[in-house]
Protein backbone atom coordinates (compact mmCIF):
# COMPACT_ATOMS: atom_id res chain seq x y z
CA UNK A 1 0.00 0.00 0.00
CA UNK A 2 1.32 3.35 -1.01
CA UNK A 3 2.34 6.03 1.36
CA UNK A 4 1.02 9.45 0.71
CA UNK A 5 3.41 12.72 1.49
CA UNK A 6 1.30 15.52 3.13
CA UNK A 7 1.28 18.63 1.42
CA UNK A 8 4.61 20.47 2.88
CA UNK A 9 4.96 24.25 3.46
CA UNK A 10 8.46 24.26 4.09
CA UNK A 11 9.23 22.98 0.41
CA UNK A 12 12.22 24.91 -0.18
CA UNK A 13 12.67 23.88 -4.02
CA UNK A 14 11.08 21.19 -6.33
CA UNK A 15 12.40 20.07 -9.58
CA UNK A 16 10.83 17.59 -12.05
CA UNK A 17 12.40 15.61 -14.44
CA UNK A 18 11.49 13.38 -17.29
CA UNK A 19 13.69 10.48 -18.00
CA UNK A 20 13.83 9.45 -20.94
CA UNK A 21 13.74 5.62 -22.07
CA UNK A 22 15.22 6.63 -25.44
CA UNK A 23 18.37 5.20 -26.70
CA UNK A 24 21.03 6.81 -28.93
CA UNK A 25 22.07 4.14 -31.31
CA UNK A 26 25.91 5.00 -32.46
CA UNK A 27 27.22 2.89 -35.53
CA UNK A 28 30.43 1.58 -34.59
CA UNK A 29 31.48 2.15 -38.21
CA UNK A 30 30.66 5.86 -38.31
CA UNK A 31 27.50 7.51 -39.55
CA UNK A 32 24.78 9.11 -38.15
CA UNK A 33 23.19 8.80 -34.93
CA UNK A 34 19.98 7.85 -34.41
CA UNK A 35 17.49 8.07 -31.65
CA UNK A 36 15.51 5.02 -30.86
CA UNK A 37 12.40 6.25 -28.98
CA UNK A 38 10.50 3.62 -26.53
CA UNK A 39 7.72 3.98 -24.49
CA UNK A 40 8.41 3.94 -20.51
CA UNK A 41 9.68 7.49 -19.59
CA UNK A 42 9.45 7.94 -16.10
CA UNK A 43 9.02 11.52 -14.24
CA UNK A 44 11.43 11.71 -11.24
CA UNK A 45 10.13 14.83 -8.61
CA UNK A 46 13.12 16.23 -6.39
CA UNK A 47 11.80 17.94 -3.05
CA UNK A 48 14.17 19.67 -0.53
CA UNK A 49 12.94 21.42 2.71
CA UNK A 50 13.20 24.14 4.47
CA UNK A 51 15.21 23.28 7.66
CA UNK A 52 12.84 22.41 10.17
CA UNK A 53 12.73 21.70 13.78
CA UNK A 54 12.68 18.44 15.05
CA UNK A 55 8.89 18.51 16.02
CA UNK A 56 7.86 19.68 12.32
CA UNK A 57 10.28 17.21 10.82
CA UNK A 58 9.51 14.09 12.62
CA UNK A 59 6.67 12.97 10.89
CA UNK A 60 7.54 13.63 7.35
CA UNK A 61 10.82 11.17 8.40
CA UNK A 62 8.07 8.60 9.05
CA UNK A 63 6.58 8.67 6.43
CA UNK A 64 9.85 9.07 4.43
CA UNK A 65 11.54 5.71 6.17
CA UNK A 66 7.80 4.23 5.19
CA UNK A 67 8.52 4.75 1.45
CA UNK A 68 11.91 2.82 2.15
CA UNK A 69 9.24 -0.19 1.50
CA UNK A 70 6.42 0.96 -0.07
CA UNK A 71 5.20 2.97 -2.81
CA UNK A 72 4.96 6.82 -2.13
CA UNK A 73 2.09 9.31 -3.42
CA UNK A 74 3.06 13.53 -3.66
CA UNK A 75 1.22 16.64 -4.74
CA UNK A 76 3.12 18.36 -7.61
CA UNK A 77 3.49 21.62 -7.25
CA UNK A 78 3.15 23.65 -10.19
CA UNK A 79 4.87 27.39 -9.27
CA UNK A 80 3.08 30.36 -9.98
CA UNK A 81 -0.59 28.86 -10.69
CA UNK A 82 -3.63 29.05 -8.49
CA UNK A 83 -5.21 25.44 -8.53
CA UNK A 84 -7.83 26.95 -6.64
CA UNK A 85 -9.54 27.15 -10.27
CA UNK A 86 -8.59 23.88 -11.06
CA UNK A 87 -10.56 20.33 -9.94
CA UNK A 88 -10.95 17.19 -10.67
CA UNK A 89 -12.02 16.48 -14.64
CA UNK A 90 -13.32 12.78 -16.50
CA UNK A 91 -11.69 11.14 -19.81
CA UNK A 92 -14.41 10.68 -22.57
CA UNK A 93 -13.99 7.83 -24.58
CA UNK A 94 -11.58 5.62 -25.28
CA UNK A 95 -7.89 6.86 -24.77
CA UNK A 96 -4.20 5.80 -25.36
CA UNK A 97 -0.79 6.93 -26.85
CA UNK A 98 -0.67 11.41 -26.30
CA UNK A 99 -4.52 12.31 -26.70
CA UNK A 100 -7.34 12.34 -24.96
CA UNK A 101 -10.61 14.06 -24.65
CA UNK A 102 -11.61 15.53 -21.04
CA UNK A 103 -14.40 17.35 -19.43
CA UNK A 104 -14.67 19.10 -16.29
CA UNK A 105 -11.19 19.82 -14.12
CA UNK A 106 -12.36 24.26 -13.93
CA UNK A 107 -10.46 26.86 -15.93
CA UNK A 108 -9.14 26.73 -18.70
CA UNK A 109 -6.11 24.35 -19.52
CA UNK A 110 -2.71 25.16 -20.88
CA UNK A 111 0.40 24.02 -22.07
CA UNK A 112 3.23 22.89 -19.22
CA UNK A 113 0.09 22.35 -17.08
CA UNK A 114 0.55 18.94 -14.77
CA UNK A 115 -2.39 16.59 -14.83
CA UNK A 116 -2.60 12.73 -12.98
CA UNK A 117 -4.73 9.85 -14.15
CA UNK A 118 -6.11 7.53 -11.76
CA UNK A 119 -6.39 4.41 -13.35
CA UNK A 120 -7.06 0.80 -11.49
CA UNK A 121 -5.87 2.60 -8.10
CA UNK A 122 -2.38 3.87 -9.87
CA UNK A 123 -1.80 7.58 -10.68
CA UNK A 124 0.20 8.65 -13.39
CA UNK A 125 1.76 12.23 -14.21
CA UNK A 126 1.15 13.51 -17.27
CA UNK A 127 2.27 17.14 -18.68
CA UNK A 128 0.23 19.29 -21.51
CA UNK A 129 1.83 19.97 -24.76
CA UNK A 130 -1.49 20.97 -26.68
CA UNK A 131 -4.72 22.07 -26.22
CA UNK A 132 -7.20 22.50 -28.20
CA UNK A 133 -10.91 22.73 -27.43
CA UNK A 134 -11.18 19.51 -24.68
CA UNK A 135 -8.42 17.54 -26.48
CA UNK A 136 -5.12 17.06 -24.77
CA UNK A 137 -1.93 16.19 -26.14
CA UNK A 138 0.39 15.55 -23.38
CA UNK A 139 3.90 13.73 -22.38
CA UNK A 140 4.78 11.18 -21.87
CA UNK A 141 2.33 8.54 -23.41
CA UNK A 142 -0.31 6.68 -21.26
CA UNK A 143 1.41 3.76 -20.14
CA UNK A 144 -2.44 1.60 -19.73
CA UNK A 145 -5.80 2.43 -21.77
CA UNK A 146 -8.11 3.86 -20.69
CA UNK A 147 -11.90 3.54 -21.52
CA UNK A 148 -13.39 6.66 -20.07
CA UNK A 149 -14.63 8.06 -17.28
CA UNK A 150 -10.90 7.60 -15.68
CA UNK A 151 -10.26 10.70 -13.13
CA UNK A 152 -8.24 13.21 -14.70
CA UNK A 153 -6.64 15.81 -11.61
CA UNK A 154 -5.77 19.29 -12.52
CA UNK A 155 -6.22 20.58 -8.67
CA UNK A 156 -3.43 18.35 -7.36
CA UNK A 157 -1.64 16.14 -9.87
CA UNK A 158 0.44 13.38 -8.06
CA UNK A 159 3.30 11.37 -8.59
CA UNK A 160 3.33 7.86 -7.55
CA UNK A 161 6.46 5.61 -7.14
CA UNK A 162 9.61 4.44 -4.79
CA UNK A 163 11.89 6.90 -3.02
CA UNK A 164 15.47 7.12 -5.29
CA UNK A 165 17.83 5.04 -3.13
CA UNK A 166 17.62 2.42 -0.48
CA UNK A 167 18.33 4.20 2.52
CA UNK A 168 17.26 7.28 3.85
CA UNK A 169 19.17 10.11 5.96
CA UNK A 170 18.49 13.83 7.04
CA UNK A 171 20.74 16.72 8.44
CA UNK A 172 21.13 18.00 11.72
CA UNK A 173 22.10 21.48 12.01
CA UNK A 174 23.82 23.35 14.90
CA UNK A 175 20.39 25.05 15.49
CA UNK A 176 18.99 21.75 16.05
CA UNK A 177 17.17 22.10 12.45
CA UNK A 178 16.12 19.41 10.73
CA UNK A 179 17.96 19.56 6.37
CA UNK A 180 15.44 16.57 4.43
CA UNK A 181 15.30 16.09 0.33
CA UNK A 182 13.91 13.24 -0.87
CA UNK A 183 13.21 12.25 -5.00
CA UNK A 184 10.35 9.71 -5.91
CA UNK A 185 11.32 8.00 -9.15
CA UNK A 186 7.39 7.35 -10.55
CA UNK A 187 7.15 3.67 -10.87
CA UNK A 188 5.09 3.00 -13.88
Amino acid sequence: MAVTIPTIPRYLTTEIILRSSSVDQTPYLGGPTKRIARKGDRWLYKVQCQPMRVDQAGPLIAILNAGLSDKVICVVRQAGLNLAAYSTGAVVGAANGKTLVHSGGGAAKFVGQFFSVSKNGVNYLHQITAVSGTTLTFQPALKVALVGGEVLDFANPKIEGFLEGTERGFTLGFALNVGIDFTIVEAQ
